[in-house]
């Protein structure tokens, strides 16, 4: 009877250790499809994001992604650093990607992971979604402004056509400077297989840059960083003035109520200033502590002129047009620019020089590894009829 029992559970057996076997060859059946079907996705989706690249270069991209994870979890790893340098070597000679040059020192970071520092400064800062952003490749990079048209008449079929003026050019140059972050991680922690490395790096530059960045496109003074918006502080002066404001000058609308209150009829004042081919894709930018202050006001039927976005994902509204909190702009107080409106891609122009670079650090704090990541950016305001400003005072 027991000999029985004995070949009966070693049946049992064999048969459970083959179908755990035929399971195990399912399982890495489906392991394998599914990781091709996510690099795949990964690759369709590279490919979306940057229109005319191959799929080479979205394979290179994905190489070099893997490649420099492995590095940011062990900087000083000698054969990483090799395998990292070694891969950039190779890129300078790809015709599909671009990674930059080294000649500053340090490493690109992939481009995948700088277009995630991109995205999530855009969700941090209003500054990119709002101003015109260019890629360029040098740092000498100039556009041209049109400040008047060419000048037109009316004449009968056989009269004399006299000479028209001819349009008026602006050359705008951005001043530019390295923006850069220092965000620092704990050994331990990049040791951890579950902590997302490039992820952390990606949150932690993209804060530190949106903070900067939208500090400098208010008030920077052209020194190593672009020339802010307030650099030139705004004048009354209108557009079509004679002569001319200054190219970096804006014009502001005086809100005369008090140093510490925004009168409604300024706001209405502030919008038909703006030239209507600049209106028509106009958007209010203040701060939360502005903000705040212009919910409350009311119009003559008191009502508010505040209007919440009623759709998730939907801007809340001023007089009709949509409000973007910027944090770094003034607040209400004497002789301040708390709010501007107009057309800020037509306004404002920011140049990215094309990637970002990196290097390691974990001297400086033992225990920790630091990592200096920058960026060449400079910016200036382009046409400076695009955006208006209120100027308590």
């Amino acid at each position: 009877m027991s000999e029985r029992y004995a070949d009966v559970f070693k049946e049992v057996k064999e048969s459970i250790e083959r179908q755990t076997e035929g399971f195990q060859i399912l399982k890495k059946s489906y392991e394998d499809r599914h990781a091709k079907l996510e690099d795949r996705l990964e690759e369709l989706e590279s490919r979306a994001s940057s229109p005319g690249k191959t799929a080479g270069a979205s394979r290179f991209e994905h190489e070099h992604k893997q490649i420099f994870t492995t590095w940011l979890r062990k900087p000083t790893d000698p054969s990483r650093k090799n395998a990292l340098a070694d891969f950039e070597a190779r890129a300078l000679e790809h015709k599909d990607i671009t990674i930059g040059t080294g000649a500053a020192g340090g490493f690109a970071v992939p481009e995948e992971i700088g277009r995630q520092v991109e995205l999530l400064e855009k969700k941090f800062s209003p500054v990119r979604r709002l101003v015109a952003v260019r890629q360029t490749g040098s740092s000498d990079y100039k556009e041209l402004v049109q400040i008047h048209g060419t000048t037109a008449g009316w004449v009968g079929e056989t009269g004399t056509r006299t000479a028209t003026l001819t349009s008026t050019l602006r050359e705008v140059t951005p001043t530019h400077g390295e923006l850069y972050a220092y965000p620092q991680a704990s050994e331990w922690s990049l040791d951890d297989i579950f902590f997302n490395v490039p992820q952390w790096l990606s949150e932690a530059v993209a804060r530190e840059f949106a903070i900067q960045e939208g500090e400098a496109v208010i008030r920077g003074n052209g020194t190593n960083k672009p020339t802010g918006m307030l650099n030139t502080a705004p004048v009354s002066t209108a557009d079509d003035a004679s002569p001319l404001r200054a190219a970096e000058a804006y014009q502001f609308v005086a809100s005369a109520a008090s140093p510490d209150a925004i009168l409604p009829d300024s706001l209405i004042t502030l919008v038909y200033t703006v030239n209507s081919a600049y209106r028509a894709n106009g958007t209010w930018a203040m701060n939360s502590a502005t903000l705040a202050a212009i919910r409350k006001l009311k119009d003559t039927q008191n009502q508010y002129l505040f209007q919440p976005g009623l759709i998730a994902g939907q801007p809340d509204r001023l007089l009709g047009y949509p409000i973007e909190v910027w944090e770094q702009m003034d607040d209400i107080g004497a002789n301040k620019h708390p709010v501007a409106f107009g057309d800020f891609s037509r306004g404002y122009l920011l140049v990215d020089r094309v990637g970002l670079r990196i290097l390691e650090d974990r001297v400086t704090n033992p225990g920790f590894v630091r990592f200096y990541v920058r960026r060449r950016e400079g910016g200036k305001p382009l046409v400076n009829d695009a955006i208006k400003w209120i100027k308590t005072t």
